[in-house]
């Protein structure tokens, strides 16, 4: 009996022991996470003060060498400064090496870039650091219209890279030579009378909108609604597509599934972010329609 007991008492004695170093090796556990936190936090902060010194180092270098970047672009701290277009030009002039890295997608580049640019689209950017020259080299950075270019540094200044120029308004507004590679796609057809069409980016070219929309025709003229001149403005951007069209008239029996056809045939594109809008004014009248439309219905 008493053998018993004391078997009893040892096992508990064992089980409180057990618990209590279960106990502080938890505490202990707990305490070298929050130092290994600790430590990670104070290697992002010394990676960001390398960064920080980086940039400035740029930035006196720059004023050195009678280059100051711009007063916003110092006081935050930016290791990339917007450069207009004409100045973007002159420098690719009388800079034979600089380095230009285009961000956007293959089929936008092969329609036409900067001479001798570097492509890496701007969602590989970061897989593909090891293409690109040291930190310290000017680099020109473009897009189709600025928003992905804008991005691109964002990412290359957290990389170190203290030498960033963003080219404003992007290739849109690139006033010197472009290179057109033969495998670019064909370039979207005159718009009838009228028409504006405006690209801002994105995978989806001008053309193939277009194209997609010459797919669409009005059951009571044997011709696609882009050359009867329905369409008003086309806005393509790097993630939405809007189209502002009108109808022959506010009683036609196709005022719903035009509008709705014109949609589907883009966003089989690859965009399914698309807005059509239905508008009636100014009204539709015959002398918008292409010359091409013309002569196809006996009217030239």
């Amino acid at each position: 009996m008493l053998f018993d007991v004391l078997v009893a008492a040892l096992v508990a004695g064992v089980a409180i022991t057990g618990w209590r170093l279960a106990r502080r090796l938890r505490a202990l556990e707990e305490r070298v996470g929050e130092i290994r936190s600790l430590g990670r936090r104070l290697d992002d902060m010394r990676a960001g003060l390398e960064r920080g010194l980086g940039v400035t180092r740029a930035h006196l270098a720059a004023v050195a060498a009678g280059e100051a970047p711009e007063r916003a672009a110092i006081l935050r701290g930016s290791p990339y400064q917007d450069i207009k277009p004409t100045d973007a030009f002159g420098l690719w002039e009388r800079t034979p090496g600089l380095f230009v890295l285009d961000v956007r997608t293959s089929g936008e580049f092969a329609n036409g870039h900067i001479p001798n640019a570097h492509l890496v689209p701007v969602d590989e950017l970061e897989d593909r650091l090891g293409e690109l020259p040291p930190p310290d080299t000017t680099m020109l950075v473009t897009c189709a219209a600025g928003g992905r270019s804008t991005a691109a540094c964002q990412l290359l200044g957290e990389k170190g890279y203290v030498r960033l120029l963003n080219l404003s308004g992007g290739m849109h507004t690139w006033p010197g030579p472009q290179v057109r590679e033969a495998t670019a796609p064909p370039s979207a057809p005159p718009a009838p009378a009228g028409t504006t069409v405006s690209f801002r980016g994105g995978p989806v070219t001008e053309a193939q909108v277009v194209g997609a929309i010459q797919d669409c025709f009005d059951p009571e003229i044997p011709l696609n609604i882009y050359d009867l001149g329905l369409i008003y403005a086309i806005d393509i951007g790097e993630s939405a597509i809007a189209v502002k069209m009108t109808l022959t008239s506010q009683g036609c029996p196709s005022a719903r599934t035009i509008p709705e056809d014109v949609r589907q045939k883009i966003v089989a594109l690859g965009q399914p972010n698309v807005q059509v809008d239905v508008v009636w004014d100014p009204p539709w009248h015959p002398s918008r329609i292409s010359p091409d439309g013309k002569q196809k219905l006996g009217l030239a």
